[in-house]
């Protein structure tokens, strides 16, 4: 067991500290140079020209922090199965009561977003969260605003802006800015909405929470790594659209416009079951998330007006829009957009951030433009999946082992896609769906998997033939 505590102040601090007991404690002062958790995520209250959240507003903002960052900084690899940790929170909050009647339906909210076991103690502070400072200048006038979404510079979240642009909805975006080439590339695709529809009220408010190396207390701990899996890091989002939502009006709505194929997320492969898949817009997570929320008296409702779509039917919808024309392919849908950064070697060849081409994010876009007969997105040249499907089939597990576990599930899609049973087998792989979530996620997954079929016949290249799917596609 993996156990946390989270600090606000540098009295904080009661367990009994002996050689037998040992944690990570995470410090979230206010004066940031003894803060060892850096953030400034009181931007998201302060441009509104007030000092504070209310008080379970900001509880559900430290809690997510507190999350991500024991996921962020406590390793898979020292787990039992690589994967799988067992992490206990020590959490202070303003309103404990209502958070300790919520306690276990949050462990399995998180849970199951995460792939992990989760135990929080919530105690009780009077301590704000840097509620000291109000800004007079700059602020946001919230009575200008209807909604609140999520705008990561994805592909979906930019074609999201667009749906709710042309729907006429004033929308404040909030996004998560985890690098900084990653904020410049967000502030430009925003901008190239804005811009464009001039007559609405939008805007762009960014935040970062990066947890530092964690202090050790007690006996010594093996040394600690970054995690790079972070499946917590789209709660901490969420919580920030949430408490934005909340200022602007208490039933304010939250938007996570994704496809649904990636919402339901079906396995690729039996190895790729569990927590392996992100879990984000998946309706049991956000259903149960609704759930917790509201019986805190967080009413500020989380939805995806894009869970019955595939990725390709969205750009469908979007093809035709002179901004998504000229401004789509800068979009990033990759896992790791900077990762060439980490190569001082390559890095001068490559403009970062950029999508990869090669890993299942990727492989999903490349689909989805092919769908639409068109993609100018300028895949990272130094991979030998890049703009073509060029590989060595003998050697198909590195940086192509997302390519091999798309051709699995292909294979699989084509031997049993008349079979509606096993489909709905697999999509019920995950959890329990409504006969409606059923039929639609049915439909999503069979057009998207008949995407990336033919995304597979146009790149082909001998991958059908690998896939063992040549026969049965020449067939049809």
């Amino acid at each position: 067991m993996n156990e946390v505590w989270i600090n606000k102040n540098v009295d904080d601090l009661n367990i009994e500290d002996s050689p037998d007991k040992h944690f990570l404690v995470f410090n979230l002062f206010d004066k940031k140079n003894k803060s060892n958790v850096k953030t400034d995520m009181e931007q998201l209250w302060r441009r509104f020209g007030i000092e504070c959240l209310n008080e379970v507003n900001e509880d559900f903002l430290v809690i997510a922090s507190s999350i991500f960052c024991a996921d962020k900084r406590i390793p898979r690899k020292n787990s039992s199965d690589n994967w799988t940790r067992s992490l206990k929170l020590y959490i202070p909050v303003l309103e404990v009561e209502k958070w300790n009647s919520v306690k276990e339906k949050l462990e399995y909210t998180i849970g199951f977003l995460s792939g992990d076991k989760w135990e929080f103690e919530f105690r009780p502070t009077e301590l704000r969260f840097r509620g000291d400072k109000k800004n007079t200048n700059n602020v946001i006038n919230k009575e200008k605003y209807d909604s609140v979404s999520l705008f990561s510079g994805g592909l979906d979240s930019y074609c999201g802006a667009l749906s709710l642009s042309e729907e006429k909805k004033n929308v404040l975006f909030l996004g998560f800015k985890e690098y900084s080439l990653l904020a410049n590339r967000q502030n430009e695709l925003f901008r190239s909405i804005n811009n464009h529809y001039m007559d609405l009220e939008s805007e762009l408010l960014l935040f970062n929470v990066n947890p530092l190396m964690p202090v050790q207390r007690g006996s010594e701990l093996e040394k600690l790594s970054v995690e790079s899996t972070s499946r917590s890091r789209s709660l901490l989002f969420i919580a920030g659209a949430v408490s934005v939502a909340s200022l602007i009006g208490e039933d304010t709505p939250v938007y996570i416009p994704e496809n649904g194929f990636i919402g339901v997320n079906v396995p690729l492969t039996n190895s790729r079951a569990g927590s392996c898949s992100t879990r984000t817009t998946h309706p049991i997570f956000i259903k149960s998330l609704n759930s917790v929320l509201e019986k805190v008296g967080i009413n500020n409702k989380i939805s995806n007006f894009y869970w019955n779509k595939t990725k390709g039917e969205i750009l469908e919808e979007h093809q035709n829009n002179d901004v998504f024309k000229k401004h789509s392919h800068e979009t990033l849908s990759c896992s790791h957009p900077c990762l060439s950064r980490y190569d001082k070697k390559k890095s001068d060849k490559v403009k970062t951030p950029c999508n990869c081409g090669y890993c299942y994010p990727c492989l999903i876009r490349r689909a989805s433009f092919s769908n639409i007969g068109n993609d100018d997105t300028e895949y990272n040249p130094l991979y030998e999946l890049g703009n073509d499907f060029i590989m060595n089939y003998n050697n198909i597990q590195g940086r192509a082992s997302d390519l091999k576990a798309v051709l699995f599930s292909l294979k699989r899609y084509l031997d049993h896609r008349e079979d509606s049973d096993y489909i709905r087998s697999l999509l019920l792989q995950q959890g329990s769906l409504t006969h409606e979530e059923l039929d639609g996620y049915e439909r999503v997954y069979c057009k998207s998997m008949d995407e990336l079929l033919e995304m597979v016949k146009i790149q082909d290249n001998g991958l059908m033939n690998y896939a063992g799917i040549q026969e049965v596609v020449k067939h049809e």
